[in-house]
């Protein structure tokens, strides 16, 4: 397959051994443009003060053929403002990245199935963000393709073009009018999961403190919200080794999900249109499953809040 190379976006803070394990991923890949963004130590946190410089020193080792541009902060935005900034950052250059956090490493050919796919759906409106991420790596949903299109798409590993970006805001500002339309309870294929996102997002939408600390929810909000499908491979390509930092409480099923190596586009979808019966797997065995204990939104809003080290 002939594509063109996307130009990577890493994002980096206080953890100096999940970036060396990332950056070593990125060697092995060798992408001839790379930008790297570092948040700064959080106030009066000599810890911070030491791993950040670790980590920054580890992605200026680069000994292949780059182009990298570099921002490296000295005040802390926080993992809400940061990785924002850090997008927004690297698109007034670029019009499509492959973006990865210091805690998700690519297998290589993730590197080449986001290439491929940047460049087939650059102008295709409909398809809004290239996840990594498969949590059902061969089921049956993938007998035949090698990869689908759903309203679900994670951002451990991922890709987009700046026509989507351009629509993120961190505010969620248009969510009342959002609402007026039905909300989340149009946009998805069952009543049970428009009620859920409503319940999780008319929270996160109040709380205006949120945005310190997530980003991912308010991008999620503006792909639905604008009827954007995500791209789901038929193999998980990256591995996520993040036990450490707000949003973990140690190693969990998510970082038992290994990486595949064999991996590569040779079937695809004969039509752009999302897999009715896979989205609806995927809310009951990974969203629901996880989110329907007692005091739901409390549960997972009290989970994003956690400050641990990140």
């Amino acid at each position: 397959m002939m594509f063109k190379e996307s130009p990577v976006l890493l994002i980096i803070f206080n953890r100096p051994n999940y970036t060396k394990v990332v950056f070593e991923a990125l060697r092995r890949a060798k992408p001839s443009k790379l930008y790297v963004f570092a948040d700064g130590p959080r106030k009066g946190n000599e810890s911070d003060i030491n791993n950040c410089k670790k980590s920054r020193e580890i992605v200026q080792s680069l000994d292949w053929k780059c182009d990298v541009k570099y921002r490296f902060l000295d005040e802390n935005l926080g993992c809400g403002w940061g990785p924002a900034s850090a997008i927004t950052w690297a698109f007034k250059e670029e019009d499509r990245l492959i973006i990865l956090e210091d805690d998700c490493v690519p297998s290589l050919p993730f590197f080449n199935y986001c290439n491929y796919l940047l460049e087939k759906f650059l102008n295709d409106t409909r398809i809004w963000l290239i996840s990594g991420r498969n949590d059902n790596t061969d089921s049956k949903f993938f007998k035949n393709v090698d990869y689908m299109f759903s309203h679900y798409g994670h951002s451990w590993g991922w890709a987009t073009w700046k026509r989507v970006w351009i629509h993120f805001d961190i505010e969620m500002k248009s969510y009342p009018d959002f609402l007026k339309y039905g909300g989340f309870t149009n946009s998805f294929f069952s009543e049970r999961e428009g009620k859920l996102y409503n319940q999780v997002y008319e929270r996160i939408y109040k709380d205006k403190t949120l945005s310190s600390h997530i980003w991912d929810f308010q991008f999620g909000y503006s792909i639905i919200s604008n009827g954007g499908l995500c791209i789901v491979p038929a193999k998980n390509l990256i591995e996520n080794i993040g036990i450490e930092g707000t949003h973990s409480k140690g190693k969990n099923k998510y970082c038992n999900l290994k990486s595949h190596e064999d991996f590569a586009i040779i079937n695809e979808p004969k039509f752009v249109l999302a897999n009715r019966k896979f989205d609806a797997y995927h809310f009951k065995n990974h969203i629901y499953k996880n989110l329907k204990k007692r005091n739901i939104i409390d549960r997972i809003i009290n989970k994003i809040l956690k400050v641990i080290e990140y």
